[in-house]
């Protein structure tokens, strides 16, 4: 009930009552557009799952003919035209995965994440600190060794720096971790120690690796070797327990 005061006729207070209007109930939308408009978000969400999945099956193709390729004809003598024809797909399909070095990065990158993949349920390595990490770096220096033109390609276009390294950076880090893991089971160095020896071993790594020169292709091992001698260089200082 509301009231409200005001004057009579003859000046006297009067008082006027009303009735509060009860609110008008909102209208419930029909069961059946709530049906229609759950089934449109449902569809669009199959649709954009559907999308993805294309894709990543088209990413997955695209990297496994370009691998296939440069493999058995050489970087240089691959164009996009031939993955393309390989995978049935058009050019600009091909082009909406990466370009030729695009492609070459992404096929090494690829082949390192799996590398680093199969080690997440497997034990750790045996023997020493040097043996250790030895072991973490002989699969790579053996993904190097198995084409050495084809990596050195794929080095050159990541000093050239025109395609973003990326993935290559988050593999990179992945590998010092794994490194620094090992040098603090076997060192007595405070932590910041264990980081800048792990990196010292990752960058004199990947130095040595990059500047392999073609006279040694003949002779992989020699490459293995020089880089173990480095490594023991690093980690046999003062503080780590050989």
């Amino acid at each position: 009930m509301l009231r409200t005061r005001g004057r009579g006729p003859k000046g006297e207070t009067a008082v006027a009552i009303y009735a509060k209007q009860p609110a008008m109930p909102r209208r419930a939308r029909p069961s059946h557009v709530i049906l229609n408009t759950f089934t449109e978000h449902v569809q669009e969400a199959i649709v954009a799952t559907s999308r993805d999945q294309q894709r990543q099956e088209t990413v997955t193709t695209v990297l496994r003919a370009a691998s296939e390729m440069f493999e058995a004809k050489g970087f240089t003598d691959t164009t996009i035209r031939d993955i393309a024809n390989v995978c049935d797909l058009s050019i600009g399909t091909v082009m909406s995965v990466g370009d030729k070095n695009g492609l070459l990065l992404a096929t090494f990158d690829q082949q390192i994440s799996e590398i680093h993949a199969r080690r997440v349920d497997a034990s750790a390595p045996e023997g020493g600190i040097v043996d250790q990490v030895a072991a973490l770096l002989d699969p790579f220096i053996e993904l190097f060794t198995r084409n050495p033109r084809l990596a050195r390609t794929y080095a050159s276009i990541l000093v050239a720096g025109k395609n973003e390294p990326n993935t290559f950076t988050e593999l990179s880090q992945t590998l010092i971790v794994e490194i620094e893991a090992v040098l603090e089971r076997g060192t007595d160095r405070v932590h910041d120690g264990v980081a800048a020896s792990a990196q010292a071993v990752y960058f004199a790594y990947l130095g040595r690796l990059f500047s392999w020169s073609p006279s040694d292709d003949v002779d992989p091992g020699a490459l293995t070797r020089s880089i173990r001698e480095i490594v023991e260089a690093i980690c046999t200082r003062p503080g780590v327990r050989r």
